[in-house]
């Protein structure tokens, strides 16, 4: 299969808006156990306006969204990978959600918020957080993976 942009960039929008959409349905059905607020988290990096922070969060998030669905298209193509594109999505979820577990770590050091105390560190895989948001950080990766794999697959 040859490497498709559009249909990578498409497929990462639809990815991160299903994964955007249902972390926060958790979080307005189960406010205790989902506790993580993604796009303020993210916004709040770069603003402390709270509705300026919630868009800046939601451009944020979905640049990363469309730079992973590249990465993914691009392992497609390395790999040589033409069917099973969904499985293999949700496996490069998997891996996906590794890396960024590990990267939220390092909010704590870097997010002015969390170093000023107003704001908790998410910590590693957001280990700072109750276990369903633990568990559905995990599960929203995995979608997205399946998200992406499966528009990819029909687009490209």
């Amino acid at each position: 299969m040859e490497f498709n942009a559009g249909a990578a960039i498409g497929a990462g929008l639809a990815g991160t808006a299903a994964m955007t959409a249902i972390l926060y349905m958790g979080v307005a059905m189960m406010p205790r156990q989902m506790t993580m607020n993604l796009l303020y988290m993210l916004g709040t990096m770069l603003t402390r306006r709270k509705g300026a922070a919630y868009v800046v969060g939601a451009m944020m998030h979905t640049m990363m969204g469309i730079v992973f669905a590249l990465i993914y298209a691009g392992a497609f193509r390395a790999f040589a990978l033409q069917s099973g594109l969904i499985g293999w999505g949700v496996l490069f979820g998997f891996v996906h959600w590794v890396a960024v577990g590990i990267g939220i770590a390092m909010v704590g050091a870097v997010h002015p918020m969390v170093r000023s105390g107003q704001m908790a560190a998410p910590g590693i895989f957001v280990k700072n957080h109750p276990p369903l948001t633990v568990m559905g950080f995990l599960m929203l990766h995995l979608l997205y993976g399946l998200a992406v794999g499966a528009l990819y697959g029909a687009w490209a």
